[in-house]
C-alpha cells in the first residue's frame, strides 16, 4: 500500500534543498483531538520562553520514532522493507506523556547564520520505547539500520534561544497507530506512505 494520505501546507518551495531531500522515518502523530490543548501548550510555552522563531503547525507534531534513511531519491525497495517492518510489529494502544520541555542543540552559528535550536516536548518513558525497540528488531531483519538511540520528543518550534530542559505540567495524547512518512526535506510536506492500528488495550 502507497500513498495513504499528504500534508502540503501552502508555503512555496525555498530555493534551498539538502542533498538528500527523501526522508523515511515511522512516527507518531496527534489525533485531531488533540490539535487544541498541544496547540495552546505551545503558544504558552513559546511566550513564555520567549520563542519567536518558526513554529511547527499544529498538523505537523508528531513524535519520530524511527529513522528509515535519508536519500537522494525514495525508492521502493526501501519502502517495501519499511513497510514489511511495520506490519511485523504488533503491540497494544497506549498514552505518551511529555513531562518537560527543553531545546536540542541543533544547528550551530555558521557563516553567519544564527543557531537554529528545536524547541521540543520531551516524552517520560513509557510504551513508546517498546515501540522503538520492536520496530528496531523488525528493521534490521530487513536490511535497514536501527540505531538504538533514541530521545522521543515533539518539536514545537525552531529558535536562536537555547531553553535548558525543566518540568512543566504533564500533557498525554494517545497512540492509536503508528505511521510510515516520506518527509520532503525543505518542502515542508510529509506523504505518508502507510499506516497500521495498534490494538485496542484489553
Amino acid at each position: 500500500m502507497y500513498l495513504q494520505g499528504e500534508f502540503d501546507f501552502g508555503i512555496p518551495e525555498p530555493p534551498w534543498r539538502p542533498k538528500r531531500p527523501d526522508r523515511a522515518f515511522f512516527g507518531l502523530f496527534l489525533q485531531p483531538r488533540f490539535h487544541a490543548p498541544f496547540a495552546d501548550l505551545q503558544n504558552q510555552l513559546c511566550h513564555r520562553h520567549g520563542i519567536v522563531g518558526k513554529r511547527l503547525s499544529v498538523e505537523r507534531f508528531h513524535l519520530s520514532l524511527r529513522h528509515a534513511g535519508d536519500y537522494r531519491r525514495l525508492r521502493s525497495k526501501v519502502v517495501f522493507a519499511a513497510s514489511r517492518s511495520g506490519r511485523h510489529v504488533q503491540m497494544p494502544a497506549f498514552e505518551v506523556t511529555f513531562g518537560h520541555v527543553g531545546s536540542f542543540p541543533g544547528r550551530p552559528a555558521t557563516r553567519g547564520r544564527p543557531p537554529r535550536h528545536p524547541f521540543v516536548l520531551l516524552a517520560d518513558d513509557g510504551p513508546v520505547f517498546e515501540l522503538h525497540k520492536l520496530l528496531g528488531v523488525e528493521m534490521l531483519k530487513n536490511g535497514l539500520k536501527a540505531p538504538d538511540h533514541f530521545v522521543p520528543h515533539l518539536t514545537l518550534a525552531y529558535d536562536q534561544k537555547f531553553v535548558p530542559r525543566q518540568p512543566i505540567e504533564p500533557i498525554t495524547f494517545v497512540a492509536n497507530d503508528f505511521i510510515l512518512v516520506h518527509s520532503l526535506r525543505g518542502l515542508t510536506k510529509y506523504l505518508f506512505l502507510d499506516r497500521w492500528p495498534l490494538m485496542e488495550a484489553s
